[in-house]
């Protein structure tokens, strides 16, 4: 959900600094990945772009091959463990990318009826957890020693991921780009009112801001099935 939202507010961003920054997000999701070979192979470093954003909730993904060890010879418990470790090398010496880490804090919903599945999660969570302490906390201090961002919901992590990306973009542009310089839309296939007709997802780029409504249908939705009955009856007035 928050990969799609990302994928939203960079369309946003790209139509209001169009003609003054090109930004080109990369989703390995939407790479034509290779069955002969891995995914980390085909997904291009985070030390090859300017900025990488890094959402965490409850998992910390699946450890990679042997072929991807550190310079000690020691393994990555995962993909992102490996990218994260990729940017803040390569922050350290060339200066990129910026590494924006956000950190979903709502609780995850899980299924009883499955040990098997139950206990993976449990585990990935606590992976995860280790990795944010050795990261981002000083046991021994009991201090914070790296920024994160902490949201609760869709709606929250949209407006801050918008707000802190537009900084980002307006820091690297140079004076002569003029921040101050006219938003220019995106849309170019018509008349944006769509009147009695549906909107879908070509059309998010001018119809938006809905994302809160949207995650707490999403939310309600998770809970009844979590409890074997995935419905939710949503009323309200056209429009």
């Amino acid at each position: 959900e928050e990969r799609t939202l990302a994928q939203r507010v960079m369309d946003r961003l790209q139509s209001e600094f169009a003609g003054r920054a090109v930004l080109e997000p990369l989703f390995w999701e939407h790479e034509p990945l290779l069955a002969t070979d891995t995914f980390q192979t085909q997904i291009s470093k985070p030390s090859d772009s300017d900025v990488m954003v890094a959402i965490l909730w409850s998992r910390l993904g699946t450890r990679l091959p042997k072929d991807f060890t550190r310079e000690d010879g020691s393994r990555y418990d995962s993909g992102t463990e490996f990218e994260f470790e990729d940017a803040v090398r390569g922050f350290q010496e060339k200066g990129k990318p910026q590494l924006l880490v956000y950190r979903k804090m709502a609780k995850a919903s899980v299924q009883l009826d499955d040990e098997d599945a139950l206990m993976d999660r449990i585990d990935q969570k606590k992976k995860l957890d280790k990795f944010i302490n050795r990261w981002f906390h000083d046991t021994e201090e009991g201090t914070l020693k790296a920024a994160f961002h902490p949201f609760e919901s869709a709606s929250e992590f949209e407006l801050v991921l918008e707000r802190h990306l537009r900084k980002v973009i307006q820091k690297a542009l140079p004076e002569s780009a003029g921040a101050e310089a006219a938003a220019t839309a995106v849309w170019k296939k018509g008349s944006p009112f769509r009147g009695l007709q549906t909107f879908d997802f070509e059309h998010a780029p001018i119809f938006f801001g809905r994302t809160k409504a949207i995650g707490d249908v999403l939310d309600a939705l998770r809970r009844q099935a979590t409890e074997g009955r995935a419905f939710v009856l949503m009323l309200g007035m056209s429009g």
